[in-house]
């Protein structure tokens, strides 16, 4: 075969019809982030609980609330290098159940304590175990980004990206409405039943992923890693024919053979010539994307009680009426704005594109925070302003999901050869926990000042779109046109002609 020429079971898959198959994996891969949300949000919404209970002594629980909150992040850096490079390395459905798995024990495993139940064993037993569960979730992102952008057609691949992202939505509601209906149940019962609150929420998230790990496992491999890496295109054209009900005649070569200059690595002078400025591009957007997102997001309970929403649950002693408040909030915040953010990201990433939709939101959540910052004291003087804010505060979360927060997922998962896509992606998120674990350590040094924190989160924004215009338009281009790893405009109508029959697709070489 010739160098650069794309394979047919990639152009079959460039310009397959939507199937079944198609939202089957989102499915699959969606219920990961699903499980991935419930399991970083949940634990903001029932830290004060667990604080109460161990550290009731208040300065140090304002620390332990902080490390309950970073630890599960702090995990999630080494999760998505780690299985990121495995990924490229191994296959990508290979080590795929296995972040599923990790992510099923971790959860039930946070609701139990080893020892004695001193408040040293318990946050110590429950922090090892966010860890952990960090490295799974971590491990999660790399891996179903890439195994959706391989699986989709050219046309709609961004929005199958952002489906699957968008169960992260629904796992964030999912939160707040399992954190809401346990402090119900257990509203007018004895204060020592704290700890069963607070266990039952955060094992809850086992059962979402449990119900999807037979799928994972059963997933083929995607056909990119099988014929551009693995170099068995007779095998890829076989998997693929099978799940996208195609016929795709096998290849007379297998995989395509790489000059040496087309072999570069993560280090190498090429791969900085090529990719240099994409990665960096990706890395410093969802860094700046992810202080905003996850302080605003883990925090919102402190947001909202300092201006006032939440003066019930600063003046109630029912610490099950404080929770139910606080998650009855949060679920409110999150189905109202949040999720009508990531439907309008599906709806519109493959018209508007990428980058007009991450600058957009970038410039979009600047806008809506300098809103808050500007006459802040004027929110706190006047008790009628509060739900205004909370109008605004609202937007910002529209438009970090109809924006940065749901493209910085979906463009390093499309810039990067096969070989390097999902450490490339890896790379990408794990800086961007890193500035969420820093926006966590923000909020805590300056919750005291809350508008200094808007106007760094401002100052993130700027910078936020700056990077943005480092990276290219992905949009309507298939995945080795995008990254060099076939000639431009090599399309289908160049090698093979489609042809509708009665049993499904047939693919035939001109």
């Amino acid at each position: 075969m010739a160098r650069n020429q794309q394979l047919r079971v990639l152009q079959a898959l460039d310009v397959a019809r939507t199937q079944l198959y198609h939202f089957m994996a989102i499915v699959i891969a969606g219920m990961g982030f699903f499980t991935d949300a419930y399991d970083l949000f949940t634990i903001s919404l029932v830290a004060d609980l667990i604080v109460h209970r161990y550290y009731p002594d208040g300065r140090t629980g304002n620390y332990i609330s902080v490390l309950i909150n970073a630890v599960s992040l702090s995990g999630t850096i080494p999760g998505q290098l780690l299985f990121g490079w495995l990924g490229d390395k191994m296959g990508r459905k290979r080590i795929y159940g296995v972040t599923l798995l990790l992510m099923v024990f971790c959860s039930l495993a946070s609701g139990f304590t080893f020892g004695k139940s001193t408040y040293k064993s318990v946050v110590v037993t429950l922090c090892f175990f966010r860890f952990w569960l960090g490295v799974s979730i971590g491990g999660d992102y790399p891996l179903s980004a890439t195994i959706m952008s391989e699986y989709a057609n050219k046309r709609t691949r961004g929005a199958f990206m952002a489906a699957v992202f968008a169960m992260q939505g629904f796992g964030n509601v999912a939160a707040g409405l399992v954190g809401m209906i346990t402090s119900k149940a257990f509203d007018n019962s004895s204060p020592d039943n704290i700890d069963y609150v607070w266990r039952i929420v955060l094992m809850f998230g086992a059962v979402p992923a449990l119900l999807t790990y037979y799928w994972r496992t059963k997933m083929p491999e995607t056909a990119r890693y099988t014929a551009l890496i693995a170099k068995d295109a007779k095998m890829a054209a076989s998997d693929m024919s099978a799940v996208l009900n195609m016929h795709i005649p096998p290849e007379e070569e297998d995989g395509i053979n790489l000059t040496s200059e087309d072999q570069y690595g993560l280090f190498s002078s090429d791969f900085l010539h090529r990719h240099g400025l994409h990665l960096l591009g990706t890395t410093v957007c969802w860094f700046v994307l992810d202080v905003t997102f996850y302080s605003l997001n883990m925090f919102m309970k402190d947001i909202f009680t300092t201006v006032g929403l939440l003066d019930g649950y600063r003046k109630s002693v029912n610490l099950f009426k404080r929770t139910s408040d606080i998650t009855g909030l949060h679920t409110a915040i999150a189905a109202g704005c949040t999720l009508p953010g990531y439907f309008f990201a599906v709806a519109f990433i493959d018209r508007i594109g990428r980058i007009k939709i991450q600058l957009l939101g970038f410039t979009m959540m600047t806008a809506f925070q300098l809103c808050l910052a500007i006459p802040y004291d004027k929110w706190l003087e006047c008790n009628n302003n509060k739900y205004g804010f909370a109008v605004l505060y609202g937007f910002i979360f529209f438009f970090a999901n109809f924006g940065p927060n749901t493209t910085t997922f979906i463009v390093p998962a499309e810039l990067f050869p096969a070989r390097l896509r999902s450490t490339c992606h890896g790379i990408s998120g794990a800086v961007g926990k890193i500035g969420a674990v820093l926006g966590v350590c923000a909020f805590s040094f300056l919750s005291c000042n809350f508008r200094v924190l808007l106007f760094l989160l401002v100052g993130c924004n700027l910078v936020g779109i700056v990077f943005t215009l480092l990276l290219p338009e992905t949009k309507g281009k298939s995945l080795e046109e995008i990254t060099g790893e076939t000639e431009e405009g090599q399309t289908l109508d160049d090698e093979a002609t489609v042809v509708n029959a009665d049993d499904g697709i047939h693919v035939v070489p001109v």
